[in-house]
């Protein structure tokens, strides 16, 4: 499995720099076993458990997450108070992991989720004195 890995790693920059940042991240001693050990990474067991407020963010063009896993986690997160889900797309050059590309809107976006949520908070305790 290291030889086959280690191959794909040599034709494909994004595929080197995940599993070596996959590597360090782990303490994995070897490609095959950072596979094996983010199989493991799951939300789903616990997404049910989450009951606060969630802003959930993504790339349309992900180059290491799916996109199928957006839809995916929205579909889990069953008992939270409120859900904001943003995919960020090529027409706002935000599509990329972690929104490289157009990270000002994605603090903008994340800012005003953060007021958003806090009014009303900020309201009740405006009330309580």
């Amino acid at each position: 499995m290291n030889v086959l890995i280690r191959s794909v790693m040599k034709k494909s920059l994004v595929s080197e720099w995940g599993i070596q940042q996959g590597m360090h991240v782990t303490g994995s001693a070897s490609p095959y076993v950072v596979l094996r050990a983010i199989a493991g990474y799951q939300t789903a067991p616990i997404s049910a458990r989450v009951t606060q407020d969630v802003l959930l963010m993504g790339g349309a063009k992900d180059h290491y997450v799916p996109v199928h896993q957006f839809a995916d986690q929205i579909r889990t997160l069953t008992n939270v108070r409120s859900l904001t889900a943003r995919l960020f797309t090529s027409a706002e050059h935000a599509q990329n992991h972690c929104q490289i590309g157009n990270i000002g809107l994605a603090l903008k976006v994340i800012t005003t989720w953060i007021d958003t949520v806090s009014e009303p908070i900020r309201s009740l305790a405006r009330e309580e004195i």
